[in-house]
């Protein structure tokens, strides 16, 4: 590129000294210069010849058009066709099971006399107008007491849980329908599990024992199907 520029203004000092000797005597000054036509052609000549070797001698890297693309360079009018993409698949999640079971319809104390019976198809539990039936309580100790059937109507099936935690209203109804009994030797503490002849649930807690009273009292839960 340096040789180039030399060669042009070397050509271009050719044309000022072949022109300006004769320009300037026009104004009276003297500068030297070819003082005859000849001489001046031959200065023209040879700034024509190194224009033209300064042009043909010019790397071809220095024109703008030749520039190479830089490596990875992406042009911008090339748009790279996108993949077309694949039709989204959804997969229905299996239906959740609907919630089956007993439900709650009361909790509270009931005490569990001698006589009479609690009837727990009743809403609270309590004792039953006309004969005596349901649940009652008897053989009191401080500590512990026998809950029976009344027998003059239809039975209610119980037996005392056996799990470490307070069972769910469908474990209480499947222990008592599978332990069924009419008699349970409780303590304070105790879970029984009693399946009603109306086809309820109960859960009774064993909260204290009152020999004296002749009562059991207890914390109850009632479920229905």
């Amino acid at each position: 590129m340096a040789g180039t520029i030399t060669l042009w203004v070397f050509g271009l000092l050719c044309f000022v000294v072949a022109f300006a000797r004769e320009a300037a005597s026009g104004a009276g000054i003297s500068l030297p210069g070819p003082k005859t036509t000849g001489a001046r052609f031959g200065v023209v000549a040879v700034g024509v010849l190194a224009l033209v070797l300064g042009t043909a001698v010019r790397p071809k890297g220095d024109d703008p058009k030749q520039l190479p693309t830089p490596t990875g360079a992406v042009a911008s009018s090339v748009s790279t066709p996108s993949a077309t993409p694949a039709p989204a698949t959804s997969v229905a999640a299996p239906p959740s099971p609907s919630a089956t079971g007993p439900v709650q319809v009361w909790s509270g104390q009931v005490a569990v006399p001698m006589e009479g019976g609690i009837d727990f198809d009743l809403t609270p539990p309590s004792r039953a107008a006309g004969f005596a039936h349901g649940i009652y309580a008897g053989g009191f100790t401080p500590t512990t007491a026998n809950l029976h059937d009344e027998i003059q109507m239809d039975h209610d099936q119980f037996g005392i849980w056996s799990g470490q935690s307070a069972p769910t209203g469908a474990q209480c109804r499947d222990w008592a329908m599978t332990h069924p009994g009419q008699d349970a030797h409780v303590s304070i503490g105790s879970l029984v599990c009693l399946r009603t002849p109306g086809g309820r649930t109960a859960l009774i807690r064993i909260d204290s024992i009152a020999p004296a009273d002749y009562l059991l009292n207890a914390t109850v839960t009632l479920w229905k199907d």
